[in-house]
């Protein structure tokens, strides 16, 4: 397929996706070129790469790889935008001709589907690591009996979410207040959980044995 640069219009109705999944996806280092990169626990770098079809009608795709320096690319995902339209016979795309872009049908445009789609893509990545063959599994803390413990209230009991005020009554007497705080930021920094509200991400879950 022969070179295709997109519009600096393009690449602003890009930015609007990817900043929304940099929102809820710790790690985003920013966009370089058309390009926009995360920093990953465990060492991977995930780059999302604008693409599409040089037609009339540019049928515009996010794709995305993650790599390691120990294995190179893992893993590999494709996030067409005419998958997430409400109207088969009319799908949302991007018309950028003499370097002018606007959207074409975006209210038929399904933005928030592929924005949850791909955080999950990433989340993912953060379990697959844990994988001896992608990445020592030493590169991530062991839970003890009692954080695998939280790992399950806060998934079955909470819905995911990682709400301290409630895991301090459920945990009394076990984890004080301090610990549990600590902890919860502790695995905050190190993706095992959103930034708030604080959920369980796949990663954790994996890490407790619960994936």
């Amino acid at each position: 397929m022969p070179l295709f640069y997109p519009s600096y219009q393009s690449l602003r109705l890009a930015d609007q996706i990817l900043e929304e999944i940099a929102a809820r996806v710790p790690g985003y280092q920013g966009r370089i070129g058309a390009c926009w990169y995360w920093r990953l626990t465990g060492g991977v770098l995930v780059t999302f790469e604008m693409g599409f079809t040089v037609t009339e009608q540019r049928w515009d795709v996010l794709r995305a790889v993650a790599v390691t320096p120990s294995v190179g690319q893992f893993s590999a995902a494709e996030f067409p935008f005419a998958a997430y339209g409400t109207l088969v016979t009319s799908p949302p795309f991007i018309h950028d001709l003499e370097g002018d872009a606007e959207w074409a049908n975006r209210l038929y445009f399904q933005m928030g589907k592929l924005i949850s789609d791909a955080v999950m893509w990433l989340e993912m990545l953060l379990a697959a690591v844990i994988d001896p063959q992608v990445h020592p599994p030493s590169a991530f803390p062991t839970l003890n009996s009692v954080e695998r413990e939280l790992v399950a209230y806060a998934v079955d009991v909470l819905q995911g979410y990682f709400t301290l005020s409630k895991l301090r009554k459920a945990f009394a007497g076990r984890l004080s207040a301090r610990t549990l705080t600590r902890l919860a930021h502790y695995w905050e920094a190190i993706g095992l959980l959103t930034e708030k509200p604080r959920r369980v991400t796949v990663a954790l879950r994996a890490l407790a044995g619960d994936w």
